[in-house]
C-alpha cells in the first residue's frame, strides 16, 4: 500500500520542517508542488488524503480551484487556504466541496485542528445500525446475562 501523503498545491508552508513534523504524528508524509500536473503525479505514485490548495498560487478563483483539485485528486479532502484578504463564504465553499478552510500564512495549531479532522474523517469505523424494539430487547438482555449487568446494557438504546 502506498505511503499516505499530505499534499500542498501552492506554497503555503512556513517552515517544511515544522510541518513535517506535524505530519509524522499522524504518519503521513508531505509533498508539495506548483501545478496541478505535479499533484496528478504525487497522486500517481501516493495515496493523498488531503490537499492543501492556494488558488492564487494556480492564479484560479476559489471555485475554479477546488474544481481541478477535486477532479484530480477525486479521494483527497480538499482543504482551501485563503488570504485575510480574500473573501471566501465558508457556506458556499463547503457546498462546493471544500473540507474545511485555512488562512495563511498557515499557523500550525490550526494546522493542527484541520489535519485532526481530516484524520477523524479517513478513520470512521463506527456506523449507527437502527435496531428495532425487538432487536433492543434482545441486546439488552444478552448484555444482562453476560457480564453480570455491565455498563454495556447502558448504552444499549
Amino acid at each position: 500500500m502506498a505511503q499516505e501523503a499530505i499534499a500542498v498545491l501552492g506554497n503555503p508552508t512556513n517552515g517544511r520542517g515544522a510541518m513535517e513534523s506535524l505530519l509524522a504524528e499522524f504518519e503521513w508524509s508531505l509533498e508539495n508542488t506548483l501545478t496541478l500536473d505535479g499533484l496528478a503525479e504525487i497522486c500517481a505514485r501516493q495515496d493523498v488524503v488531503a490537499v492543501l490548495v492556494d488558488p492564487v498560487v494556480l492564479e484560479l478563483s476559489w471555485q475554479r480551484a477546488l474544481a481541478a483539485v477535486q477532479a484530480v485528486a477525486p479521494r483527497a479532502l480538499p482543504i482551501l487556504c485563503y488570504r485575510f484578504s480574500s473573501a471566501i463564504d465558508w457556506s458556499e465553499a463547503s457546498a462546493a466541496g471544500a473540507f474545511h478552510m485555512l488562512s495563511l500564512p498557515l499557523d500550525l495549531g490550526e494546522l493542527r485542528q484541520s489535519l485532526g479532522f481530516v484524520w477523524a474523517e479517513k478513520n470512521k469505523r463506527f456506523h449507527v445500525i437502527p435496531l428495532t424494539g425487538e432487536e433492543r430487547s434482545r441486546a439488552r438482555g444478552n448484555t444482562k446475562r453476560g457480564a453480570g449487568g455491565s455498563s454495556a446494557a447502558a448504552h444499549v438504546a
